[in-house]
């Protein structure tokens, strides 16, 4: 056989495999895997937002995201930091995309346009994201998209021993608590997953980055970028 690149089940099996591994170290049950839907806010058409209006929209763009966590559809959202083109995730539990679409289709920012969502199916462990401590309060972290890399050349021997060092690499991020989630998008994409770092800037997150095997090898790379969530969400 030829070389080939790594098929959308293989990838979907190896990241199932990263997320056993990160589950069964913090004590969730492994078996309770679910798909979640991914919601990216991206800056909309409208992109100002008249100074007068700001405060009202944004207050009802947070309110609808605390309710919507208290009430246990939105599992995990938070905005970036960076100022770019995309400005926040909500991760949902809800059936499918039109559910997810649905939700948000009264937010302020969104009826208004000042932001539209795209989203994406995601897997991940089903518990593992709880409820903020109480006053809420933010917690910074750094939140990567691994994505399809430059290299897909690799002969099936060499893709295995590559995400046999990726899968290792992972979890040892994970137990010094360096990496607090991790999971793959499931609709075969070039957004092959996300990574989520508990270190103080981009620049960390990059440099473990670049010691991944699979990244070494070109199959991934990272698009990292600060992010915030509130402190409690993820353990």
């Amino acid at each position: 056989m030829g070389s080939v690149g790594m098929n959308a089940p293989l990838r979907r099996s190896a990241w199932l495999t990263i997320l056993l591994l990160a589950v069964c170290a913090s004590g969730v049950r492994a078996q309770e895997m679910m798909t979640y839907q991914m919601v990216l806010f991206r800056v909309g058409p409208n992109k100002e937002v008249p100074p007068a209006q700001a405060s009202t929209l944004m207050n009802g763009h947070l309110s609808r995201l605390a309710k919507l966590n208290a009430d246990r559809i939105s599992m995990l959202y938070g905005p970036f930091q960076d100022n770019g083109t995309l400005r926040a995730i909500a991760i949902l539990d809800v059936p499918d995309a039109a559910a997810a679409r649905k939700i948000f289709a009264e937010d302020p920012f969104v009826k208004a346009g000042h932001m539209v969502i795209d989203v994406k199916p995601w897997m991940g462990p089903k518990g593992w994201f709880h409820l903020p401590e109480t006053p809420a309060t933010p917690e910074p972290f750094i939140f990567g998209f691994l994505m399809a890399g430059p290299t897909t050349t690799h002969t099936p021997a060499q893709v295995k021993e590559i995400q046999a060092g990726h899968l290792a690499y992972m979890d040892d991020l994970h137990k010094q608590g360096k990496l607090v989630a991790a999971g793959p998008f499931a609709d075969g994409s070039d957004y092959r997953g996300i990574v989520i770092y508990r270190v103080k800037n981009v620049d960390e997150a990059k440099q473990l980055a670049a010691k991944d095997p699979a990244v070494k090898a070109g199959r991934l790379i990272l698009d990292a970028r600060p992010w915030m969530t509130f402190k409690g969400i993820l353990k």
